[in-house]
């Protein structure tokens, strides 16, 4: 367990000591929420829930991969690989400080949506929430695992999940409404990773229910999240593509 708390705080201390980690998952998030606040302020009701399912993605797909592949980059896990550290102990102090920092975020986006935007919310509809965006950032977090594992460099996963990120930012329901896109597209999205997400967080901060479609919801992000952590455990490495 010692070992396990010390791992811990260094990982948080390189996440805290990141600027550009500090800037995207904590001041981004907030500059968001205040430009979409001033396009479109009468819909930060419906917004909220989806920015917050934006950045869960957006943390998943990018920060989390990164910062496994600079770690792998600076010989971080190469040297924990040499130390008596059980690899799970490793692998619970990642998930641990990723999802900390990842409620974090979606509690200050929450915050600011109450604060700016008098945002409806109840005790019940955050009880419900709270879970959800927990399942949300996991499975994320596995389909960035694939990113880190198949990256080269910090810079090249960047890039790839960035890409990933903005089409799936469109097209989710996370910011513009499902039946403003093509009838085709939106016989696919319900089967894209950030769709569920989107809508069980919504349903349970604005209505303080699930889903009408939450356990079908629910399945389908369970296979995701099980299909790329067994992806991502085949791929990973303790050192440097050579």
């Amino acid at each position: 367990m010692k070992r396990f708390l010390i791992l811990t705080k260094a990982m948080t201390l390189m996440h805290l000591r990141n600027g550009y980690v500090l800037f995207w998952n904590f001041a981004f998030p907030i500059l968001l929420m205040v430009i979409y606040g001033a396009i479109m302020s009468q819909l930060m009701d419906y917004m909220t829930p989806g920015v917050i399912v934006l950045n869960a993605l957006s943390f998943g797909l990018v920060s989390s991969s990164t910062m496994m592949l600079e770690m792998r980059e600076k010989g971080v896990l190469r040297r924990l690989q040499a130390t008596p550290l059980p690899a799970v102990e490793m692998i619970g102090s990642y998930l641990l400080v990723n999802i900390v920092i990842g409620v974090l975020q979606s509690t200050l986006i929450i915050i600011a949506g109450v604060l700016l935007y008098k945002v409806p919310l109840s005790a019940t509809g955050l009880l419900l929430a709270y879970p959800m965006i927990l399942i949300g950032l996991l499975a994320f977090m596995a389909l960035g695992g694939i990113i880190s594992g198949v990256s080269a460099k910090s810079g090249s996963a960047t890039a790839i999940g960035m890409t990933i990120y903005f089409l799936l930012m469109f097209i989710s329901d996370m910011i513009f409404p499902l039946d403003m896109l093509p009838t085709w597209l939106q016989n696919v999205v319900p089967y894209l990773p950030a769709y569920p997400v989107a809508q069980l967080v919504r349903s349970a901060m604005l209505e303080a229910t699930l889903d009408p479609k939450w356990l079908s919801q629910l399945l389908l992000l369970a296979v995701y999240g099980i299909a790329a952590t067994f992806i991502a455990a085949k791929l990973f490495r303790w050192e440097p593509k050579a």
